[in-house]
């Protein structure tokens, strides 16, 4: 098994937990580019949740395919998923943190060839990069937002990102500029 299948299998089997349990979550980060058809290696998952950490944890417990760990310094939550080694690790975030606060049918998508793990939007998972990409500044998150401007800026809702925060970017990554431009066009702006 190669370690884009790895990945993929990390995703549904924390999704299956989750939807097994009621928490409304969806997966984004690098991820969702290898699905969106990026060819850059990644091992970057995050997977938005609603409702908090206590009821993933309670999700998790007692897997022996799926742990958890708090890292009360960061206030961030882990799944790791034990199955592959190395074995893959999923980062847990709130939701609102990055991406929307709400997970439903305008923010969650499913792809026809991973049908069983929700994913953000394409606009929610710009916007979420690009606010990862403010507060970090993250080579990954450039690549990332990068691949979804150019390849995927017909999806993109223009009313669900900042404009200051794609010039801002654009300001720094060029390349992006063309794709940037086209969708405002697009829009009519």
């Amino acid at each position: 098994m190669t370690r884009v299948q790895q990945l993929f299998e990390a995703a549904l089997a924390l999704s299956q937990r989750l939807t097994a349990n009621d928490i409304p979550h969806a997966f984004h980060g690098g991820i969702l580019a290898l699905a969106l058809g990026s060819p850059q290696p990644t091992e970057e998952i995050i997977c938005v949740v609603e409702g908090g950490f206590r009821r993933v944890r309670v999700a998790l417990e007692g897997s022996e395919e799926l742990t958890t760990m708090h890292s009360t310094w960061t206030d961030r939550l882990f799944a790791s998923y034990n199955e592959p080694i190395p074995k893959v690790v999923i980062e847990i975030k709130n939701a609102g943190e990055e991406g929307p606060r709400n997970l439903n049918s305008a923010t969650v998508m499913s792809l026809q060839h991973i049908p069983r793990v929700p994913f953000l939007t394409v606009s929610e998972f710009l916007r979420a990069k690009l606010k990862a990409w403010n507060r970090g500044d993250s080579a990954e998150d450039a690549r990332d937002i990068i691949f979804i401007l150019q390849q995927h800026g017909q999806s993109v809702d223009i009313n669900r990102i900042l404009d200051q925060d794609v010039d801002r970017f654009v300001g720094q990554f060029p390349d992006a500029s063309e794709a940037w431009v086209a969708l405002q066009q697009r829009f009519g702006l």
